[in-house]
Formats: structure tokens, sequence, C-alpha cells
């Protein structure tokens, strides 16, 4: 049963993430697959050195706005479109 919980939770966060106005899902996806990565090589706990790579990237991710991305707007009713004038 323990072995269920982390996967469980990663796997909301992850899904939770595809919401967010930034990168903090994309940030987990990578930091535990490059944690697992690191586990596998060092002979560590994969699942712990996924888990602690997953927190990592998503507290890096969570301070990237995916809205900074060049010369996007909003219109009054909040659509999103380019400004060309930028």
């Amino acid at each position: 049963m323990r072995s269920i919980i982390l996967p469980a939770i990663a796997a909301g966060a992850l899904a939770l993430g595809g919401c967010a106005s930034n990168y903090a899902g994309e940030g987990a996806l990578a930091g535990g697959a490059l944690g697992a990565g690191v586990g596998a090589v060092t002979d560590a706990d994969t699942a712990t050195a996924a888990a602690v790579g997953a927190a990592a990237g998503a507290a890096v991710g969570s301070q990237v706005d995916k809205d900074r991305d060049g010369c996007w707007r909003y219109d009054r009713d909040g659509r999103r479109f380019w400004d060309d004038d930028c």
C-alpha cells in the first residue's frame, strides 16, 4: 500500500500542474526524471531521488511565468492574441 501513495500524489500534482500559469508541472516532470536517473546511476533509492528531483523541479518551475514569452496580449474579453506592434 505504501508503494502506491507516492506515485498517486505525484500523478495528481502533475495533472494539476498542466492548468498552472507557470512551469511547475513541467519542472516536476523533468526533475523527477532527472532525479530517477541520478538515483539509478548512483545506487541510491530511485523513488526518493525522483521525489526530491520532482520537488526541486516544481519549485524552480513555479518561479517562471508562462505569459512572459514575447508579445502576447489579452483583449477586454480575455482572449489572447499576438501583438504585431510590440
